[in-house]
């Protein structure tokens, strides 16, 4: 047992690896939507493509990461799950080096390490491209922050400004949070007693950037950071949207407008007036706060009160060590109430509330004296609130998505070739468009007049409809319309998605 916890890293590590080859078969069929747009991206840097690799919207870190794997011969769904499997044992090893930075107990460091094993491999499997990558960047940031003489180091402060960098290379967020919490964290630590250390970080930072902000421009001809305008997919009023109803995909060999959605964005802020935009934005911050509770009781149905009590202690204390960590908690998720919060945006502050929590409880079993029976309910009811979402996640996630793999390899065998549309399910047609081979066209109008939507199917070679519906009825419906009438062959692809040949 004392091997297990001094050698918890390399034990962590090696478990990781064997859970992830065992669970390969189960989790074969991952797919998700942002991972079409990261690997189209891929392969443009694979063949030379350079200015269809550049993207304003899927931020180029991850399809760097994954081209070795790629040009070693490995499929793309291959390549970036062991991508995932990298970024989840740096994970590991980054957090084994920030726990070694709090004062917990031996047991305590070990437990926490084992049971991140299980829930790493959730976030490496949830989808391919989403954020393992983000959490083994931050997880170094907050590693680094932890480190001795760090306000007054140059050095430690051009790493930050470099990993600041990387976030912002991986996910567009990383250039505000970068900045906002660099600044927050100067302020509240070193109260901006040391200037030049935290002005060298952030030109480290800007000077890293600057390239890719240039090509950038290079691409679309204006100074971004990223995809689109603060907030543009709002929508005021109830005016239809201008423009075609059908999106097409951004040039010819892409799948659909999700390889660059930089295409189909809409600007609906120049008609609202100030005091609309103020009103919307304080509804948008109340929801995205009421998201940002539900997304924290799925890290830990105990977070929110591992929270109130951790600022509890840093207000008695005015300990630096509770401030590290309550910062950790609140900044990150702080700038998406802006705009658009996910659990998986926030999965780096699971590890610092799991510290959080460990340090409190092991006060209180140090404080009060508390029978092993109910030290061992207390721990167990705390690590079980970390586990259960990955677990349930874990269990669901088995074999999902293997339609859309079916479908795909439907569309082959009945020789569906060419430019199709759909009326529901955008997302999964869109994965089947990158497996099949054949260009998906987005309605993009939530209402529209079906002479004008046939008008725009013969200007833009549209050769198959997609109709999915849920009862007879509905197909009988859908069969005796302007679409189905014009169709010169029909076929059942699979039950409850029906296919309209068109020419």
């Amino acid at each position: 047992m004392n091997l297990l916890y001094k050698q918890r890293l390399p034990f962590s590590l090696a478990t990781f690896c064997i859970l992830f080859a065992v669970t390969w078969p189960l989790y074969q069929y991952v797919s998700d939507l942002d991972a079409i747009g990261y690997m189209e991206v891929a392969h443009h840097y694979l063949n030379g493509e350079w200015k269809l690799a550049v993207n304003g919207f899927w931020n180029p870190l991850h399809s760097w990461l994954v081209l070795p794997l790629l040009k070693l011969g490995l499929n793309d769904w291959a390549a970036f799950k062991i991508s995932n499997l990298f970024f989840s044992l740096g994970s590991l090893w980054m957090l084994y080096s920030l726990l070694n930075k709090f004062e917990l107990s031996l047991w305590l460091k070990a437990a926490i390490q084992y049971c991140s094993i299980i829930i790493l491999l959730h976030y490496c499997y949830f989808e391919l491209a989403a954020d393992a990558l983000l959490v083994f960047l931050l997880l170094i940031y907050f590693n680094l922050l932890k480190q001795d003489n760090f306000y007054t180091s140059y050095s430690k402060n051009i790493l930050a400004g470099f990993i600041g960098a990387l976030l912002y290379l991986n996910k567009s967020y990383g250039f505000p949070f970068f900045i906002f919490h660099f600044t927050v964290i100067h302020l509240l630590f070193n109260r901006l007693k040391i200037v030049k250390q935290f002005a060298v970080g952030l030109l480290i930072f800007f000077v890293c950037i600057f390239p890719w902000l240039y090509v950038l421009h290079w691409k679309y001809g204006e100074w971004i950071i990223a995809f689109g305008k603060f907030n543009a997919h709002w929508q005021f009023g109830d005016a239809p949207l201008p423009g075609p109803i059908l999106h097409p995909p951004p040039h010819e060999g892409s799948s659909s407008v999700w390889e660059d959605p930089w295409h189909m964005r809409r600007d609906n802020l120049a008609s609202a007036s100030f005091v609309t935009l103020a009103l919307h934005q304080m509804r948008v911050i109340l929801f995205n706060f009421q998201q940002w509770l539900k997304c924290i009781h799925e890290l830990s149905f105990l977070a929110s009160g591992i929270l109130f009590l951790s600022g509890y202690m840093y207000f008695k204390h005015r300990s630096n060590q509770w401030l590290y960590l309550l910062v950790g908690m609140l900044l990150l998720p702080s700038g998406y109430l802006l705009l658009h919060l996910e659990t998986r945006f926030i999965w780096a502050t699971t590890f610092v509330f799991f510290i959080a929590g460990a340090l409190l409880l092991q006060q209180l079993a140090a404080a009060y004296p508390i029978r092993k029976l109910q030290q061992a309910f207390m721990w167990l009811i705390f690590f079980g609130s970390f586990l259960v979402e990955p677990v349930n996640l874990l269990k669901d996630q088995i074999h999902q998505h293997k339609s859309i793999f079916e479908t795909a390899a439907a569309m082959k065998r009945q020789n569906i070739q060419g430019r199709f549309t759909s009326n529901q399910r955008v997302d999964e047609c869109m994965v089947y468009a990158y497996l099949s081979g054949n260009p998906f066209y987005t309605i993009n109008k939530p209402t529209y007049a079906v002479a004008d939507l046939l008008t725009e199917f013969k200007q833009t070679k549209i050769r198959y409809y997609f109709f999915y519906y849920i009862t007879q009825q509905d197909k009988e419906e859908f069969l005796k319309g302007s679409i189905a009438s014009m169709g010169i062959k029909q076929l059942e692809l699979l039950p409850g998605l029906l296919v309209i040949q068109l020419y």
